[in-house]
């Protein structure tokens, strides 16, 4: 598959890395890591669902809560998120998603960091949507973008870290 170098970013930056045991899981299944494309969303969520092993092993044993870091998150919750990132940057919809990634990685964060930041200011649209029955507000997801890396310090500051993974309580 060849792929021009603007797409090939894009996928880079959107997708966690996949490490050592992310590899030997998909040879285990049969997934030939060269021949999934991450432009196909079905293939798309097998590459997410591989660079999290132990989200795969839980949703395999039928779990529907981890306990990571003392809190409970829901595993399909957490890889859904990272399916509507990543459509999000390889899409190029909106392009401030990616700006802000790149700007994000710009400033030394990790790559799976910045999924989870930018899975953050997409999770509250959701969260209005769903719970206040308001549309998606353009303008309310680009100020949590500008506002990272800031808005997730203020709430993941060391001593705090174990949300970053469970459920996030609602502040208004």
């Amino acid at each position: 598959m060849s792929l021009d170098s603007d797409v090939q970013t894009r996928i880079t930056v959107a997708l966690p890395p996949l490490d050592e045991r992310a590899r030997e899981r998909a040879a285990e299944q049969d997934w030939d890591l060269a021949l999934l494309d991450p432009r196909d969303p079905d293939e798309r969520s097998v590459l997410i669902r591989l660079a999290h092993p132990d989200l795969d092993d839980a949703i395999d044993n039928g779990q529907d809560e981890l306990i990571v870091d003392g809190t409970p998150m829901n595993p399909r919750l957490h890889l859904a998120i990272h399916e509507v990132v990543a459509a999000q940057i390889i899409d190029n919809d909106p392009p401030e998603v990616l700006a802000t990634a790149q700007r994000l990685l710009a400033l030394g964060r990790g790559t799976h960091e910045v999924l989870h930041m930018l899975g953050s200011a997409v999770a509250e649209q959701i969260w209005t949507a769903t719970h206040e029955q308001r549309p998606y507000d353009r303008g309310e997801h680009m100020r949590a973008l500008t506002a990272l890396p800031g808005s997730w310090d203020s709430r993941f500051a060391p001593g705090r870290t174990m949300r970053r993974h469970g459920r996030r309580s609602r502040h208004r």
